[in-house]
């Protein structure tokens, strides 16, 4: 019964016409024989005839159907990858300024699903493809691993000022809390956190260090150590979607994967 529709659908426009034709010419020569010659004629050159016909319609048909279909898979495998890809740029450029654990999971697992159907979805395309398609997949696993650094080591500098309030009353370690507090914008964030430590070191190169002034390091040395991390991740995810420009341009690219 399916069999029927899809070929109602697709190619009954086409059959019926030129069946009916076809058949009405026959029987049209046909009556304009005479006796036995008739039936010669049909035997002798109407079968063969149709024969080779149908059998040459039919190889066309199927070559043609197998490479338009060829063509249509690959296509579609070609879209399915740039949409993944893209995908993965929308997941990474969610992670940043909060860091939630439960996005940078959601980027693991899609990593994780990305490698076990790219084997499928690279079919048709070039070595050279296959390679820039690995360094997006590359950059973003290690993306996600310096990503989920971050959100611990913030618990632990947030635990500093939490613990030690009269931290605040130095006006330089007030801004560079400030500052460290609005997580807006990440890559700025990363430069005055470094400019606003600097400062801080060059007031207190000259003094003795107490108690206070130790904890003061402590999170200065954490501050640091998150500033740190945070610019290696920015370096990672500026590569990752250069990577993934590259590839998806490639994967477009129909001289590379035909």
């Amino acid at each position: 019964m399916n069999f029927l529709k899809k070929w109602f659908f697709r190619w009954s426009f086409i059959d019926i016409p030129v069946f009916g034709i076809g058949l009405a010419l026959m029987i049209y020569y046909f009556n304009g024989l005479e006796g036995a010659k008739s039936e010669a004629v049909f035997m002798e050159s109407i079968v063969p005839n149709i024969g080779t016909e149908l059998l040459g319609v039919w190889l066309s048909v199927r070559i043609i159907e197998s490479v338009l279909r060829g063509r249509q898979k690959r296509s579609r495998l070609r879209a399915q990858l740039i949409d993944n890809m893209n995908y993965l740029v929308t997941l990474i450029r969610g992670i940043a300024p909060h860091f939630e654990q439960q996005t940078i999971d959601h980027l693991s697992s899609e990593l994780k699903w990305f490698e076990e159907m790219k084997d499928y979805r690279i079919s048709g395309t070039s070595e050279q493809t296959i390679e820039l398609i690995n360094e997006v997949t590359r950059k973003y696993a290690q993306a996600a691993n310096e990503a989920s650094k971050i959100n611990p080591l913030r618990d632990e500098i947030n635990d500093l000022f939490l613990f030690n309030p009269l931290m605040l009353e130095n006006p330089l370690i007030k801004e560079l809390h400030d500052i460290y507090r609005r997580q807006n914008y990440t890559r700025i964030i990363v430069k005055r956190i470094d400019s606003r430590i600097k400062r801080y070191r060059e007031k207190m190169a000259d003094l003795d260090l107490s108690s206070e002034l130790r904890k003061e390091e402590e999170t200065i040395l954490k501050i640091e150590e998150y500033s740190a991390i945070l610019k290696v991740y920015i370096a990672i995810t500026l590569d990752a979607e250069a990577a993934v420009v590259e590839a998806r341009a490639a994967v477009l690219n129909r001289e590379y994967n035909f």
